[in-house]
């Protein structure tokens, strides 16, 4: 894309701002690759610990926070030994407001650590320094106007620890969306119509939007790898928060919509191979992006189009990740009709998801990256999903980089980024954290390593 004369300038001011916003990322990644057990702070940059006397809340310096979280170190220090507190987490937005509580007992020490304190009477049960924000609970909005909230709105989250009526410390946290300055375009029919068939005119009157471009690139980074994504619309799983956090993870996104049925595991919609195969042609004439790190998402509806695309070209493909889905095409629902397509002709498909046959599973093995998929142990959408990847694993070696995630006690919303206070029930919603956290550092780690080459 040119730029006109003016913007330059512009353009540098952002990509400086992208830089800084990246480099803790980039460090603490860093760490992931060479820790894959340590869990960190994956976005966030810090604000300085509060000074002075009396209790206080302290986080490590320069951590820039936002609704997406990892635990990261987080402690009460100067309070009374033995002291029962109440930390109540307060968000107030346009839309009304989220709030989430839990209680503890200071140890002798006076320092509450709440990466290491098992709280009491709490929506989560075992230590967590992020449990105060994942778990906060507020008013139902729209779909837009959440997406909007969690990732492009800057909130203002107030911690209070409190012994009965009295207030013994207060702490502040700016949550600064991740999606505030990403570059976004829309990609065309147009843009593929002359990679599908050169003979057919650039402008038609059936011009429509067929996804949405998020790229990662930067001055310092002006090639990356790229992740084509066929996005399940469900709340929180979708591209507009999955897409913006692989972009800090260092990787541009196309998405490609994937509409789910009412059971939440079906697509409503159909895709070409045709279309495929220029999608990918199209991101490999890209300058930004490495043609031989291109990698495929899906999640839920979209998990059996990500398998099939990469079992479908898989010389294009280096790596895949996907969750809470089944690798089989599924029937659309009510008819024999598949969401995928060869020519004119539809492929194979299943009617019910419920029931795992290996043999519509393809193999995995021609993808030479990394593969991570995961799962919930307890997911009620798909109570099948388990039994699927676990199928899915078995048709490929092991390779480095591979991560399958069976999470126990988890509900099916395990690719949502960690953090967000979306599609978790009101009590019991810590394993399904707790997956989402281990398969993000898993695609994290993925992608690092491609962007680092």
């Amino acid at each position: 894309m040119r730029r006109r004369r003016g913007e330059g300038g512009m353009q540098r001011a952002l990509h400086r701002f992208h830089r800084a916003r990246r480099a803790s990322l980039r460090a603490m990644l860093a760490a992931l690759v060479a820790l894959p057990l340590l869990v960190v702070s994956a976005l966030t940059g810090c604000t300085a610990p509060v000074s002075g006397a009396g209790a206080h809340f302290v986080t490590p310096p320069l951590v820039r926070y936002s609704a997406v979280l990892w635990p990261v170190p987080l402690q009460l220090v100067g309070a009374e030994p033995g002291a029962r507190l109440r930390l109540t987490a307060r968000l107030v937005t346009r839309h009304g407001t989220w709030t989430s509580a839990a209680t503890y007992t200071v140890p002798p020490t006076g320092t509450l650590d709440l990466a290491r304190a098992k709280p009491q009477f709490a929506p989560f049960t075992e230590p967590d320094s992020a449990g105060l924000f994942w778990s906060l609970r507020g008013p139902r909005i729209p779909a837009d106007d959440a997406a909007r909230q969690w990732m492009l709105d800057t909130l203002h989250l107030t911690l209070t620890a409190s012994d009965g009526e009295r207030v013994v410390a207060s702490r502040r946290f700016e949550l600064q969306g991740l999606a505030a300055a990403q570059s976004v375009r829309t990609l065309y029919t147009r843009d593929l119509r002359p990679l599908i068939d050169p003979r057919l005119p650039h402008q038609t009157h059936e011009d429509v939007a067929l996804g949405t471009f998020f790229s990662a690139a930067t001055l310092e980074h002006p090639k990356t790898p790229a992740v084509l994504m066929f996005d399940d619309a469900t709340p929180g799983a979708s591209a507009e928060y999955a897409a913006p956090l692989m972009a800090q993870f260092g990787a541009s996104v196309l998405r490609i919509p994937v509409t789910p049925a009412s059971d939440g595991i079906r697509s409503t919609g159909i895709i070409s191979a045709a279309t495929v195969q220029a999608v990918f042609d199209w991101m490999a004439q890209r300058p930004d992006i490495q043609r031989n790190r291109v990698f495929v998402y899906g999640t839920g509806a979209g998990e059996q189009l990500a398998v099939w695309a990469a079992t479908r070209f898989p010389s294009r493909v280096h790596g895949v990740f996907v969750a809470a889905g089944t690798p089989a095409l599924l029937c659309l629902p009510g008819t024999r009709v598949p969401p995928a397509f060869e020519g004119s002709a539809g492929l194979p498909c299943l009617d019910d998801a419920r029931t795992v046959v290996p043999s519509t599973v393809p193999p995995l093995d021609g993808v030479e990256g990394p593969v991570v998929m995961a799962c919930g142990e307890s997911d009620t959408v798909l109570p099948s999903a388990c039994d699927w990847q676990r199928v899915l694993a078995a048709t490929r070696l092991a390779r480095p980089g591979d991560a399958v995630v069976y999470a126990g006690g988890a509900g099916h919303a395990v690719s949502v980024p960690p953090g967000l206070p979306i599609s978790l029930p009101a009590a019991g919603g810590q394993p399904t954290e707790k997956g989402r956290i281990a398969f993000w550092n898993a695609v994290g780690r993925a992608l690092l390593q491609a962007d680092l080459g």
